[in-house]
């Protein structure tokens, strides 16, 4: 009955660990005695068990109870003691010879064992089963460390928590900002495409080397076959030389003069086709502004007019002015409306509508996307998009980042 009213009255009172220890200590010791069947070997397992207990006391949150949580740890440390050979597993020559219990001082003793074993604080709050959170077993550790704590080492440890809080409030706020520069909450009304330089590590000096002779005296041998070196680098430095048609204007007469003014700023007869793409596609990245253009017409027209009126625009307005400088000229250039993947290894992966331009020179399909290769204030215009064809370094970026389905 004095048992029963003695659990009773811990039920639902918090204890440290020292009061675990005095309330259950027989207990427990009974436990052990019941594997061994040997006073020594017993207070051996009952020393461990509590080590254990001590270090695991927070697991004592999900138990049912006490009494079944400290005779699991007994079975568990029996089991590892003997699996070390730490235990004599000599039984007792008779059972009524054998003590099953405790006596006052082997529990004094027992308890200065445990602690010269380890830096035990006694006065650590114990979880009540089935009912302390995970929190308060935190916040009861602290408060019991507190009490061992100078002037010097709480003002530290406040020290420390507001410097924790100040880390991660600023992370919560990176996180954020990333997040809403970045759109990646929702791809609304978002089709910029600011390029992140590391996203393309493997992009190096080789991607941006243009087309040599001996590149395109291959191409024209493999084409025409059995043409001598001297024939064939002959027929090259012709092939690398502008193959420009007749230009083709919009028919506005207005845009058609300004296409014609800014051509005759950035091309002069001298240059290869390489070299006047490369001029058009470097005007339109350093010209244009981007902005988000809530009129959604696809009209070359209209985006051109727009352009003009504002210098600015999203990646149609790009495409479009791309376009009608290459027809101008006399470079067949299409628009393709697909869709741009970004993030495309992350869990932050998204598609947006997009538009990009092609055309066909000396019988290779070129793509061009001088919006993703630029900045959005147009001051920077990069070459990772530029010319990309099945067969240069280009190309797997180019279908890492493009998907042409809706084209």
């Amino acid at each position: 009955m004095a048992r029963l009213a003695n659990r009773k009255k811990y039920q639902k009172k918090r204890e440290t660990f020292l009061q675990l220890y005095n309330r259950t200590c027989d207990r427990v010791f009974g436990y052990a005695f019941e594997l061994c069947l040997n006073h020594e070997d017993a207070l051996t397992v009952c020393r461990e068990a509590y080590i254990d207990m001590y270090f695991e006391i927070g697991t004592l949150r999900t138990a049912s109870s006490v009494e079944h949580w400290q005779r699991k740890q007994v079975e568990r440390t029996m089991r590892y003691l003997v699996r070390k050979n730490r235990l004599s597993m000599l039984h007792e020559k008779t059972l009524q010879d054998a003590a099953d219990s405790l006596s006052a001082d082997e529990r004094e003793d027992l308890w200065r064992r445990i602690n010269r074993t380890v830096d035990i604080d006694p006065w650590r709050l114990v979880p009540v089963p089935g009912k302390s959170s995970l929190l308060s077993v935190l916040a009861d550790q602290a408060v019991s460390d507190l009490s061992y704590m100078g002037p010097g080492d709480i003002a530290k440890m406040v020290l420390t928590a507001l410097l924790a809080l100040a880390v991660a409030g600023g992370g919560l706020f990176g996180a954020y900002y990333f997040l809403s520069r970045r759109g990646a909450g929702s791809v609304d009304g978002m089709e910029e495409i600011f390029l992140d330089e590391r996203s393309y590590s493997e992009y190096n000096a080789k991607s941006s080397v243009q087309v040599t002779d001996e590149e395109i005296n291959a191409l024209i041998k493999e084409a025409f076959g059995g043409l001598d070196d001297e024939g064939g680098l002959t027929v090259s430095r012709q092939a690398s030389r502008s193959t420009a048609k007749e230009p083709v204007y919009t028919g506005n007469q207005e845009i058609d003069d300004q296409l014609q003014v800014i051509l005759r700023e950035i091309i002069t007869d001298d240059m290869g086709d390489t070299e006047r793409l490369w001029a058009i596609y470097y005007y339109v990245g350093r010209n244009t502004r981007y902005d988000n253009v809530k009129d959604k017409s696809e009209d070359s027209l209209t985006l051109l007019q727009y352009y003009f009126a504002v210098k600015s625009g999203d990646s149609r307005h790009y495409a479009a002015l791309f376009q009608a400088l290459c027809r101008a000229a006399g470079y067949e250039c299409d628009v393709v409306k697909g869709r741009f993947v970004l993030n495309s290894d992350t869990e932050f992966r998204r598609d947006i509508l997009h538009y990009w331009n092609r055309m066909q020179l000396n019988g290779m399909y070129y793509y061009f996307d001088c919006e993703a290769d630029s900045d959005q204030f147009g001051t920077q215009v990069r070459e990772y998009y530029f010319m990309a064809t099945d067969g240069n370094a280009k190309w797997s970026i180019w279908n890492r980042d493009h998907d042409s389905a809706l084209g």
